[in-house]
């Protein structure tokens, strides 16, 4: 059975087209496109316009692929995290997307938001351990999560304002400092400290493909590809002061995300510090493909 996912997130707008199977499933089509919705999203409490025309040239593009497919929008699950569910404007995105290409867009909790990234991540964890820890840095949030591996039962979770493009904003305004503090004084995160994170999303993903030099990104290439903290610390350090236009000449896989992969990683390294994880691994699954397979979003979590 062809299934299709959207998940509209802070930064990025990714599509998922899933052939479910009995054994598992093949992966049909996955594309990504830099929206940045989650830019200047503390300030202004709404959307940029721009931000919103590069959501909807994203979602035409995805919705040309899903006709090849002859899958319609109204069985495309499209899913939208922490910046939608902040902005004041959502509405108007919402409304453009429905009237135009059919689409309709559930906003989901954070609790739902871990719940589906887990399910995506654990359907490709290695066997070995029974309680896996993820870490999901988007674009406006990063999501901690515990769960076991063996039942997809989520143990603990944790939503934490911030993210790639949020750190990034909050580095240009010289509050990161500050805003970071807050967020570990008021989340209690000692019982996610862990030796190893199964990471996701687009700034670990990118972070991965820039370790390993390459020229292209391929999810292949960089799915299960492990490193240290002392890599990610001298990586950082590498991207510290650096322009944007300097980090795409040294690393022109960064491609849109340039402008905030310095403060992706940066969140990374400040996390990782918290709960003493010496130890990443990359996962190219997540959200997307947890929805397709749990069948869609329970009521729960909407």
């Amino acid at each position: 059975m062809i299934r299709a996912s959207i998940d509209i997130g802070s930064n990025s707008c990714l599509l998922c087209v899933l052939d479910l199977e009995e054994s598992g499933f093949r992966v049909i089509e996955s594309e990504s496109r830099i929206t940045s919705l989650g830019k200047d999203l503390d300030v202004n409490q709404e959307f940029l316009e721009e931000s919103i025309q590069r959501t909807v040239k994203a979602l035409t593009e995805y919705k040309a692929i899903l006709d090849s497919h002859q899958i319609s929008a109204s069985d495309v699950v499209v899913t939208a995290t922490e910046a939608s569910r902040v902005a004041k404007n959502f509405s108007i995105l919402r409304d453009i997307v429905k009237n135009q290409l059919g689409f309709i867009i559930q906003i989901i909790s954070g609790e739902g938001e871990a719940f589906y990234t887990a399910r995506g991540v654990v359907s490709g964890a290695s066997k070995g351990r029974d309680i896996v820890s993820i870490m999901d840095i988007g674009g406006a949030s990063t999501e901690l999560i515990r769960v076991n591996a063996k039942t997809h039962e989520i143990i603990s979770s944790v939503s934490l304002p911030i993210g790639s493009v949020r750190a990034t904003d909050w580095l240009e305004k010289k509050v990161f400092d500050d805003n970071f503090e807050k967020i570990i004084k008021d989340n209690n995160l000692s019982e996610y400290r862990t030796d190893e994170l199964i990471c996701v999303a687009g700034t670990m993903t990118t972070l991965a493909a820039m370790l390993k030099n390459l020229d292209s990104f391929n999810e292949d290439d960089v799915e299960g590809y492990e490193f240290k903290y002392t890599t990610l610390s001298k990586i950082l350090g590498e991207l510290e002061n650096k322009s944007e236009t300097e980090i795409l000449e040294a690393y022109p896989i960064c491609g849109k995300r340039a402008f905030s992969i310095y403060g992706g990683t940066l969140v990374a390294k400040k996390i990782s510090e918290v709960i003493d994880c010496n130890s990443f691994k990359i996962s190219t699954l997540g959200l997307r493909h947890g929805v397709l397979l749990s069948g869609g979003i329970d009521e729960r979590y909407i």
